[in-house]
């Protein structure tokens, strides 16, 4: 998968250098925001906001078009068009990166964070922050914001789970992403990785019991239609880095990159102390109304459970890995 994206990578920027593409004198530059989630609820709110907020630092010169639902692509085709400049923006889970480079894979880790806020202030911090953003450049992207996006809880529609023995045998959809798969393993389930455009069908089908995500996204995608479930155990908090594409970014006047590192800044602001709190608070009582069971669990459980499999993680890690593992838990005291 690495090998074939960095293939993808060396003709993507041979065909930028040979041939960029020209800004119009006084049109407003496209910005082509393309993302896997859907058309309404928090994320989408989100990006109307970031929208109003790229116009207004540009004074209008930027204009960002929003595109969900993966209707430019999934990401892995969306990696591919930024790459080439023929996508501007995404947004995904700081995982999703690793097929470019293992380092990223550390993300994926059970109970790596105690919170999303945590989990943003560690990679904002300079050390990891210089580490990260050198990486994703050295890949074609520019990251502009990191943003909290909660922990992700098991939703399922078979029964309750109180204790980590319930998850024995649940079929749980998670991202594509091995670890993660293997995480869900440990937990004693059967973790399927699927797009999470799938993931609807695939529950009303019975194709799988269950997944896991925050309560403000388990509301927004109507997942309580299906599942009776929600058991808060809160195994991943993977914050979601907002990245351009470079290529496209060293074509901009100084001007309007200045503008949209500014945009990118503000948005996190908002995103990270106004609309996410807020919304993930909303979206729990939604759950609520609409008559899920909410369960507390002894996430203690699930801790020492998954051990051994982080545990085995880091012993077959490569030395990058782990450096980057010790720069993230020793950063993360500081939050």
């Amino acid at each position: 998968m690495k090998k074939n994206f960095a293939s993808v990578l060396a003709c993507c920027l041979a065909l930028t250098v040979a041939a960029p593409a020209a800004f119009a004198d006084n049109a407003p530059i496209k910005v082509k925001y393309s993302v896997t989630y859907g058309a309404t609820g928090v994320q989408a709110d989100g990006a109307h906001a970031f929208a109003d907020i790229i116009k207004e630092c540009s004074q209008g010169r930027l204009e960002m078009e929003f595109y969900p639902s993966s209707q430019l692509g999934d990401k892995a085709s969306t990696f591919e068009g930024l790459m080439a400049g023929t996508i501007e923006m995404t947004e995904c889970a700081a995982s999703d990166l690793s097929v470019f480079n293992d380092i990223w894979s550390v993300f994926s880790l059970p109970y790596l964070w105690d919170s999303d806020m945590q989990a943003v202030n560690t990679v904002n911090d300079e050390a990891v922050r210089k580490v990260l953003e050198a990486d994703a450049e050295n890949n074609g992207f520019k990251i502009i914001a990191w943003t909290a996006i909660g922990s992700r809880s098991v939703v399922n529609s078979k029964h309750p789970i109180k204790t980590v023995d319930d998850m024995k045998g649940l079929k749980l959809r998670c991202m594509e992403d091995p670890i993660l798969a293997e995480a869900i393993n440990a937990m004693g389930a059967i973790g399927t990785p699927m797009p999470a455009s799938e993931v609807y069908t695939a529950l009303q089908q019975g194709t799988i019991d269950g997944t896991d995500h925050t309560p403000a996204n388990v509301a927004a995608n109507s997942w309580y239609e299906i599942c009776k479930y929600y058991s808060l155990t809160e195994h991943f908090t993977i914050p979601d880095p907002v990245f351009v594409s470079k290529a496209w970014f060293d074509r901009l006047s100084p001007e309007n990159q200045a503008a949209l590192i500014e945009a990118g800044k503000k948005f996190a602001d908002k995103w990270n102390n106004e609309i996410w709190p807020s919304a993930n608070e909303e979206g729990l009582k939604i759950l609520n109304e609409k008559g899920m069971e909410v369960l507390e669990v002894d996430k203690e459980q699930f801790k020492a459970k998954v051990k051994p499999f982080v545990d085995e993680f880091l012993a077959d890690a490569t030395d990058e890995q782990k450096e980057f593992y010790d720069l993230l838990v020793n950063t993360r005291q500081k939050y």
